[in-house]
């Protein structure tokens, strides 16, 4: 059987991408995140991709939905949370891809 399957959909990679400039201070705790339309146009994605990857984000704690927009939780244990689950699904495909080319 081919293993040739894209696990990974885009939505998760932009969810990623947010979370990245959220660890890196780009988008700080308790910020408000920019709208749909200007994430879409800086990444190059749709509105409807971005909405997506805001609500994964949203699903992990690490985004608010407020009357006024989406937030940066001031809380930082969800954002710890999602880089741990994020670096075990790194972890995960790193030992797969080694088991694919050990000899």
């Amino acid at each position: 059987m081919w293993d040739i399957a894209i696990k990974e959909k885009v939505y998760q990679r932009l969810a990623n991408e947010i979370f990245f400039r959220i660890l890196h201070g780009e988008y700080e705790l308790g910020s408000k995140l920019p709208s749909y339309i200007d994430l879409a146009k800086e990444a190059g994605s749709s509105p409807e991709t971005v909405r997506k990857a805001v609500r994964e984000l949203q699903q992990n704690g690490v985004v608010e939905k407020t009357r006024l927009g989406y937030f940066v939780t001031s809380d930082y244990a969800p954002i710890t949370a999602f880089r741990q689950q994020y670096l075990a699904a790194i972890k995960k495909e790193y030992l797969t891809a080694q088991r694919k080319v050990e000899i």
